[in-house]
């Protein structure tokens, strides 16, 4: 494997990490905009409260990664794909503020309009990008970059619901846990019978996209089950699969874009040294979450 390989490796595990923190967090903030219950909101609040910020670290990790170690692959995308790239980073800072001013100021109607459109427009204008650039369509306006962005939205959705069932729970909301067990049910239904059509439409063939159907399926059936912690991990899965399917069709010329290795073993420990630091700390963060104490009512 060289250098370069190995670098899309840690981009492609980078964009992993960001869609299942990250998109669960935008996923959450949809649930949020459609629900019309007040207990709802609160746990998904809750749950976003001390990680939402902390799962931009992901984004800006593929970023770095995909600018020192891949140049004009970096320069390529952000010069065709200006407008939704600054669409997506528009929402990520009006979400982020909303709903930091949604709490100093609760009487502001907009602040969780804003908050749930901004969820909203973020994944789409990313899954948008994503996919054009790895099936080589023309355009993010394309249908291509329309199935990408709703597909990309849909699966935030169903992460989100798949977490928000635990974190219910834990706050001994079991009336809630239900509502979002449902949510899960529906959106991961939903979600399946949209993405394999497509992928065969598309034409990605990866073996993997039938690893996500056969995850998603047991997702469903753990759901049924109410086995709530091992379909995070399925679920998880099936969304995951999706991210490296597709990668697997792109048909990137890696070897003439990467960076020359002496400058990728640079890039490399960097970041060794900076994941000693950001590993344990974002485990840790995850853990403490976790052991939270539900709320009485």
């Amino acid at each position: 494997m060289s250098l370069a390989d190995a670098a899309l490796g840690l981009i492609l595990l980078g964009l992993s990490a960001y869609l299942l923190f990250g998109g669960a967090d935008f996923g959450a903030g949809l649930w949020h905009l459609v629900s019309r219950r007040r207990e709802d909101k609160a746990v998904i609040e809750h749950a976003m409260g001390p990680l939402w910020e902390a799962n931009h670290v992901w984004l800006i990790f593929v970023m770095v990664m995909t600018w020192t170690a891949f140049p004009p692959i970096f320069a390529d995308v952000m010069s065709a794909h200006w407008v939704p790239l600054s669409l997506a980073a528009l929402g990520i800072v009006a979400r982020g503020s909303t709903f930091v001013f949604s709490k100093a100021d609760p009487g502001q109607r907009w602040y969780p309009w804003v908050f749930g459109v901004s969820s909203l427009v973020t994944p789409y204008c990313l899954g948008a990008v994503a996919t054009v650039v790895a099936t080589g369509g023309p355009s993010w306006l394309s249908l291509t970059g329309l199935y990408g962005g709703v597909l990309t939205t849909a699966l935030c959705a169903y992460l989100a619901a798949v977490y928000l069932i635990w974190d219910a729970r834990r706050l001994a909301d079991d009336h809630a846990s239900l509502r979002f067990r449902g949510y899960a049910l529906l959106s991961g239904a939903a979600v399946g019978l949209f993405a394999l059509p497509g992928a065969a439409a598309f034409g990605v063939h990866s073996p993997l996209i039938l690893l996500s159907a056969a995850a998603g399926t047991a997702s469903l059936v753990l759901l049924l089950r109410r086995a709530y912690l091992s379909v995070r991990v399925t679920g998880g899965l099936a969304v995951a699969a999706v991210l490296w399917g597709a990668a697997e069709t792109a048909g990137l010329d890696l070897d003439s874009a990467a960076a020359q290795d002496p400058v990728l073993q640079v890039v490399f420990v960097a970041l060794g040294v900076s994941a000693l630091i950001l590993v344990p700390s974002m485990a840790w963060l995850y853990v403490l979450f976790q052991r939270d104490e539900p709320h009485p009512h």
